[in-house]
């Protein structure tokens, strides 16, 4: 089949993961962008793509790049494109429009209208009709970036956004965003087979995603239809065949995956999400208080994503981190933690040295990432030990 280059949108920080989750998926010509990587495929990938990446917010297909001087040249050449090879004007579009030191384009709304008047006069000069808009639910999504004066246009394979796994109908005070989860536990190098802790659970994420990993199930197989379904070469059958393949991947949790939490309304709404996403007879749902957290488990993994000093006053921070850092130490020994926080300055009151050091966006807000080797004693200690072992 035919090779086209796709781009693969992500969040700042996890363009490592989604890199070798393409290189797994038989990708070829990987390149990392900013918050997004390029690469080559075939249809096949594209659909697969769309069905198996978790690091994934969107996969884009370029279709059209080229540079301008005053808003008559963007029109003239979004125009020109061949829109009616695309897709029918009997489907709906929205254009989602961005635009970035350009003299021409200071509006995005005005940016995204025009770009959308091309289009549909295109289709129009060729049908006598024009496509409707749809902004929330549209058939076609056509994604337009402006740098400078130059622009590049795209068609979103994906429709809606890949994070919307389908599971999570109910969350938290402030949910973790499911791809970003699913970043940060392949950041952390979790080996789908020790034993996972997600022992401030809140509304499950870092547990849902962590067990869909080890059962090999793939984040968009329930999905009946992404914005590539849309297009005028969509072919059904190869899509149906290869979502009944990712299907028959699904094994049985390779591990023990626990999530706790002090408060029975997040359980609740944890039990909920594991249920959606079929999981609940796999995740073990318990209550109980992470500073006083029973570990039965020698080794494994345990994810932390404590409440921000937004929250809190910069007392009650130190205060927390402090906790947290001595039960970390003294309760989960033999564990490998990764710890979020958008409290930058709080991190360091954890007291823990930590392997590795990233930085994340969680929503709109800068984050620290860290990975720690925990372990009883001193640090030079375990580094004797350590030494010793090998």
């Amino acid at each position: 089949m035919q090779k086209n280059t796709y781009i693969a949108k992500t969040l700042a920080g996890l363009e490592p993961v989604l890199a070798d989750e393409l290189r797994e998926l038989g990708a070829t010509d990987i390149s990392a962008l900013r918050r997004a990587v390029a690469f080559s495929g075939d249809k096949p990938l594209l659909y697969n793509a769309n069905i198996w990446l978790r690091t994934a917010i969107s996969v884009l297909q370029p279709v059209r790049a080229f540079s301008f001087e005053k808003k008559e040249d963007f029109y003239d050449q979004v125009k020109e494109e061949a829109w009616n090879e695309w897709f029918a004007p009997d489907k709906t579009i929205a254009v989602i429009a961005t635009a970035h030191d350009s003299e021409v384009f200071t509006n995005t709304m005005f940016l995204a209208q025009l770009a959308k008047d091309a289009i549909v006069d295109r289709f129009y000069e060729a049908y006598g009709r024009r496509p409707d808009v749809d902004t929330a639910g549209a058939n076609i999504r056509i994604v337009v970036n402006v740098q400078g004066n130059q622009c590049k246009v795209s068609l979103d394979s994906s429709g809606d956004a890949l994070f919307k796994r389908g599971y999570r109908r109910a969350g938290g005070m402030a949910p973790l965003n499911e791809v970003l989860a699913a970043g940060l536990i392949k950041l952390a190098g979790w080996d789908m087979a020790s034993p996972f802790l997600d022992p401030m659970c809140g509304s499950g994420t870092f547990s849902i995603e962590a067990a869909m990993m080890s059962a090999s199930i793939a984040p968009g197989a329930d999905r009946r239809q992404f914005g590539f379904s849309h297009w005028n070469d969509f072919d059904p059958e190869l899509f149906q065949s290869l979502r009944e393949t990712a299907k028959e991947k699904q094994v049985p949790l390779k591990t023990t995956v626990i999530a706790s939490d002090i408060k029975g309304q997040m359980l609740d709404i944890t039990r909920q999400n594991a249920m959606n996403a079929g999981l609940l007879g796999s995740i073990q749902v318990r209550k109980q208080d992470f500073f006083s957290y029973h570990v039965r488990e020698k080794t494994g993994w345990v994810m932390l994503n404590p409440p921000y000093g937004h929250r809190m006053t910069a007392r009650d921070t130190r205060a927390l981190y402090i906790h947290i850092g001595d039960t970390l130490k003294s309760r989960f020994a033999g564990f490998t933690a990764g710890v979020i926080s958008a409290d930058l300055g709080a991190m360091k009151h954890l007291g823990l040295k930590p392997k590795r050091k990233y930085q994340v966006f969680n929503g709109p807000l800068k984050a620290a990432y860290n990975i720690y080797d925990l372990f009883g004693g001193s640090h030079k200690e375990y580094k004797r030990l350590i030494n010793i072992s090998i």
